[in-house]
């Protein structure tokens, strides 16, 4: 008999369960399909409060689940402060995943990655030691490599040779700006010309910078040269400054001045 009695009962229960459709566990008053209210405070009849809300997790008849909240809009709707965390995770690449944002309503929305969205990536190399008669004997159109150092490297995928003074870049849309500063104390030397020759796809594109100073040994001189490029997957560069035709400064005399002299690199976008 005793048998008999625990099948009836484990009977009623499924056909209680069946029928209803609803479980609580912690509240005789579920809300929606499954309902677990953490700390047993919800009402015998009506609706939770939020506070009484903020310890329940609740699944409604759409398979919508909800943490902090009975009446889940989402799939997962979680509502609380402070309500994600997420341990463990990988880095992520900045060239093909996508960011994730919040909507107003704080629905996880994705708008892209950093490349379609056209957030710089900076990339810096300096010079360190001064290049004392920098040009000598080069004749305009000529040039000559600057040896530079990284500074910083934040554009994925870009790596410097420093032994050669090279750069190979990922694709992309690039601003490179080259600073630089120097000094001629060679006699007439009252222009000082420079150039250059910018990487553009396969080719280089020549930008020419000209400024005219005082003569003699303090004839401080400096600026900047800029250009916008797109440039090919795995693309190297040299790193070089020319001698302009525009300019009456030649031979010995010029010094290349340390830290002062830069490279600029920002990659703008794909």
């Amino acid at each position: 008999m005793k048998m008999k009695h625990y099948y009836s009962a484990i009977a009623v229960l499924m056909l209680g369960f069946s029928s209803f459709a609803q479980v609580g566990v912690g509240t005789p008053n579920p809300q929606g399909v499954f309902n677990i209210d953490g700390a047993k405070d919800n009402p015998a009849t009506g609706a939770p409060n939020a506070t009484q809300q903020a310890n329940d997790v609740a699944v409604t008849a759409a398979g919508n689940m909800g943490i902090g909240i009975t009446v889940p809009t989402n799939k997962l709707h979680v509502n609380g402060t402070d309500p994600l965390r997420l341990q463990g995770t990988t880095a992520g690449n900045t060239t093909t995943d996508p960011l994730m944002v919040l909507d107003a309503t704080g629905v996880v929305k994705t708008i892209g990655t950093l490349g379609a969205l056209s957030i710089p990536n900076p990339a810096v190399f300096r010079l360190e030691t001064a290049q004392a008669n920098f040009l000598n004997g080069v004749g305009a159109g000529g040039s000559q490599v600057v040896p530079m150092s990284v500074v910083k490297n934040s554009i994925p995928g870009l790596t410097y040779n420093a032994g050669t003074s090279t750069i190979t870049f990922p694709a992309g849309t690039y601003q490179m700006t080259v600073v630089y500063e120097a000094t001629h104390n060679n006699t007439g030397c009252t222009i000082s010309s420079y150039f250059v020759d910018f990487p553009l796809d396969a080719t280089t594109t020549r930008i020419h910078n000209t400024a005219a100073h005082s003569e003699g040994a303090l004839s401080n001189h400096g600026g900047t040269v800029t250009y916008a490029t797109t440039i090919p997957l795995n693309r190297a560069w040299q790193i070089q400054l020319g001698r302009g035709q525009s300019g009456n400064c030649s031979g010995t005399g010029m010094s290349l001045a340390a830290n002062s002299t830069q490279l600029l690199v920002f990659r703008i976008g794909d």
